[in-house]
């Protein structure tokens, strides 16, 4: 029997118990209204200068005809004329998208902006935690855990035409537990089990209660994909979503909105169910330089720009560019180094002896505090300051004298190093926290090999498969604030985690704090897993996350536009 209510269209209060109907429709119709407002509200668009190399015609505003006092007591005053072109919104990001497939391409910048415009997912997650329904109407737990009834929001269609129905979320959901990126968030999942009871309500059928199953399910890269089109063309098919943005073009194959490693864009899509979005197109350009990426932004070719370097970073906090603000959001999980491969008895970490020599070699707070120039500072956990599960668990201290003593328990020395292979994803500011590590390990008798530190679709198949010795990287799988989305990485749950747990404690806490429906139980088992971890030296916690944007002062809403996983979602922008 299904007896435990998630949400109702209206509301969805987080596990809340059955509200009567007249409540809900009383917050229906307040929520509509309220839409109703803000869809009436916005503004003009600012006039913009289009990016080098764009044919966009820039956004004007023609003056209203000059009129005698005599003429203006007679008639009525004259409505300003509507802007004759386009609102664009120009937006710089970092590497260009390798493909359209949510389930790869969130991993750069540019797919999670392209996967929140063009896509949606069946719900998503405020700040507070609570669900904010999409595609799905309604969603009910069995009373045992053992499924989840959905119902979907009926009349979608995908921008090529074809309607949303229950084995398009069957399909994708098929698709995630597939893929090697996110396989790992969809264990909880019995597709043999789960179907379609008609065309719009979908029964999940579970392996075992997830407490993060709500957040997994509202990450971006659980776009519902439209089945047929993707089976019809699997290299393009994923670019067809039900959101309010398509690419340029016919919709029907037509790419002539992307120019591969120069940019994409993005129109309105006239099949959306919902209110159109604020702007007519979004322009999102690619940049492999940043130092590039950034001059366009002062020089005003882009609105919005995302960053990594600290030097930029602080220009914009110290008002460097004109009529631009810095944006910076803290990320739900902290970057470290992750000392293992996917099991911990064998590689270069194998004894312990290595593990603590590495930790207690690296100055962390020195490398943080001078190569990120303020911008970041030193990590203490393996989750966020603002998670509920947060521990202290206090830093590493660096002793070379002491790290040398434990390379020699484990037989190596200055003399006779260590050759340690690190994969990792090759950014500039990843590089130089690697380059920093190699110069302190060589002192104790580590070699760092950072051949290894490459472009993210080079180094995923290592990663996956566990050949690395060590990756720098961020202990968070998803998006979610739930500290199980943060903590999957060291977790037992598939194959494709990068240190999977197999200590039985470890697996017995793990287990317990996903499971578990009371949040003491689940933060008290998941702050003795995090103990555990860092008893084990398994990782080094660097920095806590960020990400920062800088932003033309004309769009206020920008700020508002950034969700969850601390990525831009451009459909929330309305100026």
């Amino acid at each position: 029997m299904l007896n435990k209510l998630i949400y109702q269209p209206a509301t969805m209060d987080f596990l809340g118990g059955i509200r009567n109907m007249k409540k809900i429709l009383a917050t229906m119709l307040c929520l509509a209204m309220l839409l109703s407002m803000a869809a009436c509200g916005g503004g003009t668009s600012t006039a913009s200068t289009p990016a080098a190399g764009s044919d966009t015609p820039a956004a004007s505003t023609a003056e209203p005809a000059a009129q005698d006092n005599a003429a203006a007591d007679e008639a009525p005053a004259a409505e300003e004329p509507e802007s004759t072109g386009p609102k664009v919104f120009r937006y710089g990001t970092d590497a260009n998208s390798t493909t359209f497939d949510p389930a790869s391409d969130l991993q750069t910048n540019s797919g999670s902006f392209l996967v929140h415009a063009v896509g949606e997912t069946l719900w998503t997650v405020d700040a507070e935690g609570n669900m904010v329904p999409k595609l799905a109407e309604s969603v009910e737990f069995a009373d045992d855990d053992s499924s989840m009834t959905i119902k979907l929001r009926q009349g979608v269609k995908f921008s090529n035409g074809n309607d949303l129905t229950a084995d398009d979320v069957l399909f994708t959901l098929q698709h995630m537990m597939e893929m090697p990126r996110t396989a790992s968030m969809y264990t909880w999942l019995d597709m043999d089990n789960s179907k379609a009871e008609d065309d719009y309500t979908v029964v999940l059928a579970m392996n075992s209660y997830d407490a993060s199953l709500t957040d997994m399910l509202s990450n971006a890269s659980c776009m519902i994909l439209d089945k047929e089109t993707c089976e019809a063309d699997p290299s393009y098919g994923w670019l067809y979503g039900t959101g309010p943005y398509k690419l340029a073009g016919d919709g029907q194959g037509d790419k002539s909105g992307w120019e591969e490693s120069v940019k994409y864009t993005l129109v309105r899509n006239d099949l959306y169910w919902g209110d159109q979005p604020y702007y007519d197109e979004l322009d999102v350009h690619f940049y492999s330089e940043e130092s590039t990426r950034y001059a366009d932004f002062q020089a005003g070719n882009l609105d919005a720009v995302f960053l990594t370097e600290a030097t930029y970073i602080n220009n914009l906090s110290n008002g460097a560019v004109m009529d631009s603000s810095l944006i910076s959001v803290e990320e739900p999980g902290v970057v470290g180094f992750e000392m293992a491969s996917s099991d911990v008895t064998t590689g270069a970490f194998a004894d312990i002896n290595v593990r603590k020599a590495f930790a207690h070699c690296l100055d962390i707070t020195a490398m943080v505090e001078g190569l990120g120039e303020g911008v970041y500072k030193p990590a203490t956990s393996l989750v966020s300051e603002d998670s509920w599960a947060y521990k202290d668990l206090g830093m590493y201290e660096y002793d070379e004298a002491k790290a040398k003593e434990y390379m020699e328990k484990a037989g190596y020395s200055v003399d006779n190093p260590l050759t340690i292979a690190v994969y990792a994803e090759g950014t500039a500011w990843y590089s130089k926290l690697l380059e920093a590590a190699q110069a302190y390990c060589a002192k104790v008798g580590i070699n760092l090999d950072l051949t290894g530190v490459a472009d993210f679709a080079t180094i995923l198949p290592v990663l996956l498969s566990g050949q690395q010795d060590m990756t720098v990287g961020s202990a968070s799988n998803g998006s979610g604030k739930d500290p199980a989305c943060q903590l999957q990485q060291f977790g037992p749950l598939s194959d494709n985690v990068l240190i999977r747990s197999t200590d039985p404690e470890q697996v017995e806490l793990f287990n317990k704090g996903i499971t578990s429906h009371d949040q003491k139980e689940r933060t008290e088992a998941y702050q003795k897993f995090m103990q555990n971890i860092h008893d084990d030296y398994l990782f080094v916690p660097i920095y806590s996350g960020t990400k920062n944007y800088g932003v033309n002062n004309a769009h206020s809403s920008f700020a508002a536009a950034i969700d969850n996983s601390c990525t831009v979602d451009p459909t929330l922008l309305t100026d």
